[in-house]
């Protein structure tokens, strides 16, 4: 409804009336109306002999006439609606009393164009006199039934305004039938009501029209007949922009036709099935939803989405998460390095990066797998995508299946509603990183080929298979190769994963760069390196001879070790022992002589029994470590020497 002013805008109204009184009559009907401040009224003196052929109504809402006016109307202008002013009883009875008292007639001819009016011949019996009522719909013929009145011994006529002239001139008495005040106020509430009930259903009508054509999936409705009654534009650009309104389904669409029939017979949704268009190529998904009326099969809605338009509005979905965390944020330039072993490492992947094939990633616990992926990831194509990460080790089976394919809602108990999209949806467009991969299951591992070999993952409990552009990138701490000899790991998945191999260096391979990396993470902790702690020579030999054996992983917990324990002053060599080689449960004090234990120097006399003179300090520092199984702490202890003694000892000899 249009609106004026943030109001709803007045009914415009033409009100067609055939003689000046009865526009007089009108006006003051209107100038008096209720709903006079809602209604803009035009009204015109205008015989229906004095109408145009062609009469433009299309500013007004709607059209009040009489008799044979309103018919014209109607002829001349289908869209608006014509309220016609309807004869009364009292308006009879009135023009029934004018003519008797004009003429005193035997016998009144009763003209109208709206049908017979029974009622005149018992209203005239009480007046003394008869009617007969006479019905004619085309003006033109009003002569001829007035002569034909005559002829039947009619003495006067009564009827409209038109009905009067072509009686005065065929010479006989006439009355008009003149409309009261009542029957003006009816039509215009009539026509108000009319008209703000087809504001309303224009109103419903544009809705599902806009909702029908405004939507992004092809529509059509198909009647129980199997004609096609409504498409929208999507659908004919499906088909081809061929013809398809009011044609038989079979015909035009006829893979459609089977599920059609199925919806109409059984009166439930089809759907989950694939067709494709022969003319254009494209791929769509189709639900076929009855509409029931009083039980019965009116007809059909089918919602057509095309499959592709279908992943690309899923990529835009992606990408938004991915801007809320599924993101890579590290580049090769984060790689903090100074070794060649390193740069050869950091080159490869770049190559790799240019690559779409699948990633495997080798390298021992805390060497830096994932900041790899991130990087290569951001220096490929794919880095707009999503970059997704997921420690297959952290969950169980069910649950990491039910992370890497999603589920759908009711699939089991505890779903989320409306289900989830899984993380290969999620990094559809981009890098899905599995980590620990050589953890996961026989099952999840036949399942993730199937995904990699088809590029379809299917939710949990859905029937629907979902296609997906994703890159792989592996990563694992262990031998692939042992674990496909030994069976726990598939080789066809392997090979699928293991394109292109990229090893990382541990940091005791990689020279200087501990070193490096130590100062780098000395400034995290603290600006410029306030209240770093300075090393003793011993201090910072023991630093760099030290393996870190956790990688960058044991070097981060190093360096926050020795901002803690050492901060502001200066770190010694017993500092260092005790930080790089803190006590354990394991590292108590052997039993003293005569306990169940034996001291250092019982141990010593053993070992020398055992060997031939000459023992040198090197071997009986061996023979130590064997018996200690590598715990250092236990074998300066048996030895009878500190930790210390026992690192610079082992630097002198090499062990």
């Amino acid at each position: 409804m249009k609106q004026e002013g943030g109001r709803p805008a007045k009914t415009r109204l033409l009100f067609v009336v055939p003689y000046p009184e009865l526009k007089e009559k009108a006006e003051f009907v209107v100038r008096n109306h209720p709903e006079r401040s809602r209604i803009a009224v035009d009204i015109r003196v205008l015989t229906v002999e004095e109408m145009p052929e062609k009469m433009d109504v299309s500013a007004y809402d709607a059209v009040i006439a009489r008799g044979y006016s309103a018919q014209k109307i109607r002829q001349l202008a289908d869209q608006v609606p014509v309220i016609g002013l309807e004869i009364s009883s009292y308006d009879i009875v009135r023009a029934i009393m004018e003519c008797k008292e004009l003429t005193n007639p035997g016998k009144i001819a009763v003209i109208s164009p709206d049908g017979p009016l029974y009622e005149v011949e018992a209203v005239c019996g009480h007046f003394g006199c008869q009617a007969r009522a006479y019905m004619t719909t085309r003006p033109e013929e009003l002569a001829q039934v007035i002569r034909q009145a005559r002829e039947e011994g009619c003495d006067a006529v009564i009827g409209g305004y038109s009905v009067n002239l072509y009686a005065k001139q065929e010479g006989m008495p006439s009355v008009v039938i003149r409309t009261g005040e009542d029957t003006i106020r009816q039509a215009l509430g009539e026509a108000v009501r009319i008209v703000e009930q087809i504001r309303k259903e224009q109103v419903v009508s544009q809705t599902y029209k806009t909702i029908i054509y405004a939507s992004k999936e092809g529509i059509l409705y198909v009647d129980s007949r199997g004609i096609i009654q409504v498409r929208n534009r999507v659908i004919r650009e499906m088909e081809g922009n061929n013809s398809l309104m009011h044609r038989k389904l079979e015909e035009v669409i006829p893979f459609f036709a089977e599920p059609f029939r199925e919806a109409v017979a059984t009166g439930r949704e089809v759907s989950g099935k694939i067709y494709t268009f022969p003319q254009t190529r494209i791929t769509v998904s189709a639900e076929f939803t009855p509409v029931v009326v009083g039980r019965k099969v009116a007809g059909v809605v089918v919602n057509v989405s095309d499959i592709t338009k279908i992943q690309e509005m899923e990529g835009k979905i992606r990408r938004k998460m991915g801007e809320k965390g599924l993101r890579a944020r590290y580049t090769f330039d984060d790689i903090i390095h100074e070794s060649a072993v390193m740069e050869e490492t950091i080159a490869q992947a770049r190559r790799y990066a240019a690559s779409e094939a699948n990633v495997m990633i080798l390298g021992e616990t805390g060497t830096g797998k994932e900041l790899f992926a991130q990087s290569i990831h951001n220096a490929s194509q794919r880095k707009n995508g999503p970059f997704v990460a997921i420690n297959c080790a952290a969950l169980p089976e069910n649950l990491l299946e039910s992370e890497l394919f999603g589920y759908v809602e009711g699939a089991f108990t505890g779903t989320a509603k409306g289900g989830k999209m899984g993380l290969f949806e999620q990094a559809h467009g981009g890098t899905l990183f599995l980590d620990e991969i050589g953890e996961i299951s026989l099952a999840i591992q036949t399942k993730l080929l199937r995904a990699l070999q088809e590029r379809e993952v299917r939710r949990i409990g859905d029937d629907k298979v979902i296609s997906v552009n994703v890159r792989i990138i592996s990563a694992t701490n262990k031998n692939l190769t042992r674990l496909t000899g030994r069976g726990d790991f598939r080789r066809d998945l392997m090979y699928r994963l293991d394109v292109l191999r990229l090893l990382i260096p541990p940091l005791r391979k990689r020279g200087q760069d501990a070193w490096l990396l130590f100062g780098r993470l000395l400034d995290s902790y603290g600006a410029d390196r306030t209240g770093a702690p300075a090393m003793e020579p011993e201090a910072l030999a023991m630093f760099r001879s030290y393996p870190f054996r956790g990688n960058i992983r044991e070097l981060e917990n190093v360096t926050e070790r020795i901002m803690v324990l050492c901060r502001g002053g200066r770190i010694s060599a017993a500092d260092m022992e005790q930080i790089l080689y803190p006590r354990d449960v394991e590292d108590e004090e052997l039993p003293a002589e005569g306990d169940d234990g034996q001291s250092a120097g019982t141990w010593e006399r053993e070992y020398k029994k055992e060997q031939p003179s000459g023992v040198s300090e090197r071997e009986l520092i061996l023979w130590g470590l064997k018996q200690c199984q590598g715990n250092q702490s236990r074998t300066a202890k048996l030895l009878g020497m500190d930790r210390s003694t026992l690192w610079r000892k082992r630097q002198k000899y090499g062990i």
